[in-house]
């Protein structure tokens, strides 16, 4: 199958803290913040311009039936808002800081480490799947608006901070793949990503500004 031409290039802070989702029409920049649904209280699903990059893993049936759903169907974990305040009564279901586990070179990213102060036979994921859930959620909100312009044919990029090793650039590409981001994601580095932005935001001013400076910090 030919892939399609991208309709959208996309970016997606994958945070430590929260994950943000933007793109503009590929041949025309118009940038646009996007507002990303998720679960705030069991069953009931709300907007808003971040998704906390938190994670909970419930125990079969302790939530009620129907409790994870979401406009695209029925999720095994709950990511975002809803996470937050689940982990609150119960500190040891809750995933935070996937990222920087991600980035942790004395552990195996792969294997299910996480919370990582859950007690013996409680539910545990892995950094890596963690990542996997976070980028999914994402996903599924793009293509439940964009039924015409599914993520996997778009241009998307990734931001990852600086200090990512190779080990973690790797795994977050994989990671990407497994959501389903199709094999074109590209990776920018967070402080070179806030350049962009400060280029853009600056536009033909950009000579003036930077006045002859061939460094900027």
């Amino acid at each position: 199958m030919s892939m399609s031409e991208p309709q959208f290039i996309v970016g997606i802070d994958l945070g430590t803290t929260h994950c943000a989702l933007a793109a503009s029409p590929a041949h025309r920049a118009a940038v646009k913040l996007y507002d990303l649904p998720q679960l705030v209280a069991p069953g009931e699903v709300a907007a808003q311009p971040l998704l906390p990059s938190l994670l909970y893993l419930p125990t079969e049936g302790e939530l009620p039936e129907g409790a994870t759903q979401l406009p695209w169907g029925k999720a095994p974990h709950v990511v975002g808002e809803l996470a937050g305040r689940l982990g609150a009564k119960v500190p040891h279901r809750l995933v935070a800081s996937a990222k920087s586990w991600i980035c942790h070179g004395g552990i195996n990213r792969r294997a299910p480490v996480l919370p990582w102060n859950a007690p013996e036979n409680e539910p545990q994921i892995s950094p890596y799947g963690a990542s996997v859930q976070y980028l999914a959620h994402l996903k599924s909100i793009w293509d439940a608006s964009h039924q015409d312009a599914p993520l996997a044919q778009q241009d998307v990029t990734i931001t990852v901070p600086a200090s990512f090793d190779e080990a973690a650039r790797e795994l977050t590409l994989d990671a990407a793949k497994e959501a389903g981001y199709g094999d074109t994601v590209r990776l920018i580095e967070e402080p070179q990503a806030a350049f962009y932005d400060f280029l853009g935001a600056q536009g033909d001013a950009i000579g003036d500004t930077l006045a002859g400076a061939k460094l900027v910090l």
